[in-house]
């Protein structure tokens, strides 16, 4: 595996701000014999880890990183770059969050195919990345992946410990999973065994580990196929019949944050989420709690369906660039290395045990000892299980997701029956996928 060397040097950087993306000579161009352009949210300049990163990249490579930082927040970043690129923008890099955001770009052909380039550069990105280098239906990577959000299921040791139940343990399934949480509900404490918030994807999540597309063949909503509604009723009957986890209704009633309904008080023993949670479980000054955490893996949806579900990061290089031959440069070197400034988890394919360290040392240490790097590496990313985005993708995939959310959830507060959401799912999203062709 061939990767690019870091240079541990810190130099302070001199970050160039300009908030138009295209045309004209900037004061770092007639300054430094190279530069890379590239574009972020604006609260990115504030960013320790952002500055040194490409001061270190600076450092290495002699190329100056000028930054166009947008004004606003993600929603709004994400409008005006797509909005730029389509005027013809000329900005070097753009990183993108999520495969729902890049599939729309690169269906919107904003990006240079990285194939020749990258192997060019002596470099196998499929040796690195795996499978989850991004090969479009054409044969063509547009992006290469720098960092990814993976699931888990966190749980709250001191409910265990007070019920006698073991501490979960994968491989395991979603029936074992709520053969637990009835074990650890207990209503007269307020305690629920499980808790999975009011959104996508756990509304039909086995669904999506078991790989069903969402799409036809034809490009037509494919929410009608039957394992979809399997487990939109299975979602209700854990939450409003079995009742082991809060109801939509009842979230809704209290008007609930959820960020804070999982972490207040001594209510949930269970809850699925991404790695990004750590944070917060972690950060007692915003989320103070008196009860320690675990992880485990998440479970399974059974034979067919042993995946994960994860969110990749990605950095692409613009079929405009300015500067392509130190867009990639800097494409492949943020691809390296970007995770480790970030506090983010590597999408290569294997991880070193010094990658485990890098991506799992600071967690575990602000932990104070809930969780160790190896109970991390574990259970989060050496499972045994494959992966499934965790996002829906493809055309009109934003609008897609608001519809199966507003459908589903009229349909858990017992406001219409399951074939009626699934029915207004299929006609709803398919006029999204014909308005947006």
């Amino acid at each position: 595996m061939k990767k690019m060397t870091l240079v541990a040097t810190v130099a302070l950087l001199s970050v160039a701000s300009v908030f138009a993306m295209g045309g004209g000579e900037t004061s770092a161009e007639s300054e430094y014999d190279r530069i890379v352009t590239t574009t972020v949210t604006a609260t990115y300049l504030n960013e320790t880890w952002f500055n040194t990163m490409n001061a270190d990249f600076e450092a290495e490579t002699g190329i100056h990183v000028v930054v166009q930082p947008v004004p606003g927040d993600e929603d709004e970043y994400k409008a005006k770059i797509n909005i730029d690129l389509m005027g013809g923008s000329d900005v070097d890099v753009v990183e993108t969050l999520g495969p729902k955001d890049y599939s729309r770009q690169v269906s919107a052909g904003f990006f240079m195919p990285l194939n020749e380039a990258v192997e060019e550069a002596g470099i196998d990105p499929y040796e690195i990345y795996g499978a989850n280098l991004p090969v479009e239906d054409d044969g063509n990577y547009y992006a290469l992946p720098f960092k990814q959000e993976m699931y888990c299921v966190f749980y709250n040791k001191a409910i265990f410990d007070e019920a006698g139940v073991p501490y979960p343990e994968g491989p395991w399934t979603w029936d074992e999973y709520v053969e637990t949480a009835q074990k650890l509900t207990d209503k007269s404490k307020g305690v629920y065994g499980s808790f999975m918030n009011a959104d996508l994807p756990w509304m039909y999540m086995p669904a999506q580990q078991l790989e069903v597309p969402f799409y036809k063949e034809d490009g037509s909503c494919n929410f009608d196929d039957p394992v979809f509604k399997e487990y939109a009723e299975w979602f209700k009957y854990i939450s409003n019949e079995l009742g082991v986890q809060p109801s939509v209704a009842e979230l809704e009633a209290e008007n609930a944050n959820w960020n804070y309904y999982a972490l207040e008080g001594y209510r949930l023993a269970m809850f699925p989420q991404g790695n990004w949670f750590t944070r917060l479980l972690n950060s007692q000054e915003d989320y103070p709690k008196d009860w320690d955490y675990g992880v485990a893996p998440l479970p399974s949806a059974g034979e067919g369906g042993e995946n994960n579900l994860v969110s990749l990061g990605y950095v692409a290089i613009n079929k405009n660039a300015a500067h392509p031959e130190e867009a990639l440069t800097y494409a492949l070197w943020i691809a390296e290395n970007q995770w480790k400034y970030e506090g983010g988890i590597p999408a290569f394919a294997t991880m070193s045990e010094e990658d485990q360290q890098l991506a799992f040392g600071s967690i575990a240490e602000a932990s104070h000892g809930q969780v160790t790097v190896d109970d991390l590496y574990q259970n989060l990313v050496n499972t045994g299980l494959g992966s499934v985005s965790s996002d829906i993708v493809g055309t009109a995939a934003a609008e897609y997701y608001n519809i199966v959310k507003e459908e589903l959830s009229s349909y858990n507060m017992d406001l219409q029956d399951i074939d009626t959401a699934i029915a207004n799912i299929v006609t709803r999203v398919n006029e999204a996928i014909a308005n947006a062709e």
